[in-house]
């Protein structure tokens, strides 16, 4: 099976599918940049003879992973893989799109917190709303919202649901009358191990550092990243 496709591999040359590696393919008309176009027998899938953009490599989702992780911005991940940021804005999207949440374990600990931070502009201020396993330090679930009872309660949901034994968060006073009594606890250094997470979140990402240029234009596309730093 052909794992990396370029430029310089043409199906007219190799006389097998891209997807399936079948030799059960026939011709299927030209593109408008008049490329052959070929179409599987044995898969169903239509395909054009040579790839010439660099996001056809089937490693890029790879690579697109490891940058977004490290920090870079949208631009600059543009840049070093030789795309155009809409190309880059869209695999974002379909990777994210592919990550399920993880499983979460019943009766465990966990530790919630709040990120500020803003979209599209400094009048408009948004918070990330998440929570970790006190012990794998594992993000459990995450929500952007305003920093009220409605954008707590998402996150809050998933820990009841999965038993909660403790719940760690800061003095806020909404946590009192969202979390049981029994569960809910406020104590000095109970939330040591989310408050290092927020630390890393914001030197690890531009969109949360707290002198820079960047910023997030739509709370999708911050949803998307959040998703592949957190999960990935």
């Amino acid at each position: 099976m052909i794992e990396y496709h370029s430029s310089c591999i043409r199906v007219s040359d190799t006389g097998i599918c891209k997807n399936c590696s079948s030799k059960n393919i026939i011709k299927n008309g030209t593109t408008k940049n008049k490329k052959q176009q070929y179409l599987c027998k044995n898969c169903n899938k239509r395909f054009i003879d040579y790839y010439t953009y660099n996001a056809y490599r089937k490693d890029f989702n790879f690579q697109i992973i490891l940058l977004t992780k490290e920090g870079l911005g949208i631009r600059s991940t543009a840049r070093i893989l030789k795309i155009s940021t809409s190309t880059l804005l869209k695999r974002l999207i379909f990777i994210a799109k592919n990550i399920s949440p993880p499983i979460i374990p019943f009766y465990q600990k966990y530790e919630m917190d709040e990120m500020r931070f803003f979209i599209r502009k400094k009048t408009n201020p948004m918070w990330l709303v998440y929570a970790i396993n006190k012990i794998t330090k594992q993000v459990t679930g995450f929500y952007i919202g305003k920093r009220n009872n409605t954008t707590l309660q998402t996150v809050l949901k998933t820990l009841t649901n999965a038993n909660a034994e403790k719940i760690f968060t800061d003095k806020l006073k909404n946590y009192r009358y969202l979390i049981p009594k029994e569960i809910h606890e406020t104590k000095r250094f109970g939330t040591n191990r989310i408050e290092r997470k927020n630390l890393s979140i914001r030197i690890h990402l531009k969109r949360f550092n707290r002198r820079t240029i960047c910023f997030t234009k739509s709370s999708l596309m911050l949803n998307s990243v959040l998703k592949i730093y957190f999960w990935t």
